[in-house]
């Protein structure tokens, strides 16, 4: 029953898929946290609100250094939406488009890092990661976010609070689904820090390599339909 329950929805919103970007974003927050100046690349409510405070400081500069990876967060899906314009689903899909920008521009980040302040490794992430949120902003048809726990959070006490009335089984699938996503943040935060202890800076080449992993089996999930 689960699985034909699966393959209703489309590939790109299959669980695996999300697991595997929620743990991609847990991923590379943690080697931003401990390789740039203890910044996140994809939440972008940590930078309105230190944006906030700098600017009641009177800082101009710091104020900038968070203002910076907010305007290109905005930039990146502003991107993705010119890139599902620009480039049909042809032999790839919209989304493995997107994934394609994805690897190329965070494996460039990595290679350059050494070279560029933290503020700009955080603004060149925080555009890549808008990518990911814009391309996948659904798993099994629910909205959730690829960047962020919050929203998921709030879809685990949402649907524990309609199972507790109505007993029905989608809804306990959809408690076991969100909590497995937000387990995979962590899961990708655990295995960054690991690998940080022998890969220092080049930590961040793990986040690309999950994104081929995704952007491969796009491919194996659409030969299955086929």
């Amino acid at each position: 029953m689960i699985m034909l329950e699966i393959n209703k929805h489309p590939v790109h919103e299959r669980l695996p898929i999300a697991l595997l970007l929620a743990m991609n974003s847990g991923f590379a927050d943690a080697y931003t946290f401990q390789h740039q100046d203890d910044r996140f690349a994809s939440l972008q409510t940590g930078n309105i609100i230190q944006a906030g405070i700098a600017i009641a400081k009177g800082n101009i500069s710091e104020t900038l250094s968070f203002v910076l990876p907010i305007l290109f967060f905005i930039l990146g899906a502003c991107f993705n939406g010119f890139l599902k314009h620009n480039f049909k689903a042809g032999k790839l899909s919209t989304q493995q488009h997107s994934i394609l920008v994805q690897i190329l521009g965070i494996t460039t980040v990595n290679l350059i890092s050494n070279q560029i302040s933290s503020t700009a490794v955080i603004t060149l992430l925080s555009f890549f990661f808008a990518i990911q949120l814009d391309a996948f902003p659904k798993v099994r048809g629910l909205p959730f976010t690829s960047v962020m726990s919050t929203g998921n959070l709030r879809s685990i006490g949402a649907n524990l609070a309609t199972y507790f009335y109505k007993k029905d089984q989608q809804t306990r699938q959809n408690i076991i689904l969100f909590s497995l996503i937000v387990l995979s943040f962590l899961f990708g935060a655990l295995v960054s820090t690991l690998l940080s202890y022998f890969l220092h800076n080049s930590t961040l080449l793990g986040s690309s390599v999950i994104l081929i992993v995704i952007f491969l089996l796009i491919f194996d999930f659409s030969k299955q339909n086929s």
